[in-house]
């Protein structure tokens, strides 16, 4: 027993059987205030693992809302791109069928005015029956006299 508040302590004075009870009391109502703190924090944990879980459950939500609108953008884009490229495909048959030798001979004569050539206005040019390689031999002396020629002809009358 503690000395200290023996002083102050009347129940020291008690008999023994009501010092017993009073302990068991004591006790008692020490492992209450325990048990009633244990059960506080049980419900403090239980209110706060339902928020917990109801925050992971609106994240996942979220998620696969987000998931679902960006799968819903794809889904669009990628039928943006199967049209452009249908529509490539049809512009590049048109410029084909454009650049085809009918288009152009049409284009040619009925809006240009063009004629065809009939075979009076072909000519047929004959060359020689061999072909030639004629290096000039001009030593300097001939070149600088070529290139003087014109201003001695310019300077002398």
């Amino acid at each position: 027993m503690d000395r200290r508040n023996v002083a102050y302590d009347l129940s020291f004075y008690e008999s023994e059987q009501e010092r017993h009870i009073a302990r068991k009391e004591k006790k008692q109502s020490v492992l209450i205030n325990a048990q009633t703190k244990f059960a506080l924090g049980k419900r403090i944990f239980n209110v706060v693992s339902i928020a917990v879980l109801f925050a992971l459950i609106i994240g996942v939500i979220a998620t696969n809302a987000s998931i679902t609108a960006y799968s819903t953008k794809i889904a669009d884009e990628q039928e943006t791109i199967t049209q452009l490229e249908s529509e490539k495909s049809y512009l590049e048959f048109t410029l084909e069928s454009r650049m085809s030798l009918d288009e152009i001979e049409d284009y040619a004569i009925n809006t240009l005015g063009m004629v065809k050539m009939d075979s009076s206005q072909k000519k047929y040019v004959e060359l020689e029956s061999e072909n030639k390689i004629v290096v000039a031999d001009n030593t300097v002396t001939e070149k600088l006299g070529e290139a003087i020629q014109p201003i001695l002809s310019y300077l002398l009358p």
